[in-house]
């Protein structure tokens, strides 16, 4: 215990007695954290962003004229036992119409003509997919069911979505990387300096036939101490980041 206690005095001492080196370390550290977790989150909601996008993809499905409305209707309960569809609204035709001539504004005369006897629109389904990858499997099942007249999918949009969420990840991924090897070797140099500095005070230790890890255990906790700082440090910093770019 005493021995041990000597080494968490010997670890604090050296952080304050080379205050210039232990200042030095924590910034070098803070910098590298605060720039490998930037690139990280920015990687992150950008990812986030593209699977939004795809699962608001929506898929439409006009149902065949001769079912009556209520027919339509209750062809979503053949859709909602479809696994990958994650939502389900039916559009009725009647709603459409009224909702198109309010899009038209003052060119709402052209629609004058039409009403619930001859209305030119179709009842439909709108579906938007959990997983976007099966876009293809799931527009076969919808198609398959009786009533479904044609189907409505940017699948194109789909797969470019699905392709550039893929290279993203993998630029992210090697970007990550990247910086967390570049700050292993420049903080290892720091520690490298550190002990350069001191190697003087190492060398009288030795010859006075102290052990290996007699020297090592209060540069280890010394290390400890300082990346608990900068890592505590670089937190509330990326934290405030975080905070301030996205409120």
């Amino acid at each position: 215990m005493r021995r041990f206690g000597y080494y968490w005095k010997e670890g604090f001492r050296n952080i304050f007695k080379h205050g210039f080196m232990s200042i030095a370390a924590v910034l070098i550290m803070i910098a590298c954290l605060i720039l490998t977790g930037t690139v990280t989150l920015i990687a992150y909601n950008i990812d986030l962003s593209i699977v939004e996008l795809q699962q608001s993809n929506e898929i439409v499905v006009w149902i065949d004229d001769s079912l009556t409305t209520r027919e339509a209707r209750s062809l979503g309960s053949q859709f909602d036992r479809i696994d990958n569809i994650a939502t389900i609204e039916f559009i009725d035709r009647d709603e459409a119409l009224e909702d198109y001539r309010q899009q038209l504004g003052d060119d709402a005369d052209i629609l004058e003509d039409f009403s619930s006897d001859n209305n030119p629109l179709r009842n439909s389904f709108v579906f938007t997919l959990r997983d976007p990858a099966l876009a293809d499997e799931t527009i076969q099942q919808i198609e398959a069911v009786e009533g479904a007249d044609d189907v409505r999918a940017d699948e194109a949009v789909i797969a470019r979505l699905m392709q550039i969420q893929n290279v993203f990840n993998i630029v992210a991924l090697a970007m990550v990387v990247g910086l967390a090897v570049i700050s292993v070797f420049i903080i290892s140099n720091t520690v490298k300096l550190a002990m350069f500095a001191r190697r003087e005070e190492i060398s009288i230790q030795k010859i006075v036939g102290a052990t290996n890890w007699f020297i090592r255990w209060p540069f280890v906790i010394e290390g400890m101490v300082l990346g608990l700082l900068a890592g505590g440090l670089a937190f509330l910093a990326e934290w405030a980041l975080y905070t301030e770019m996205f409120n």
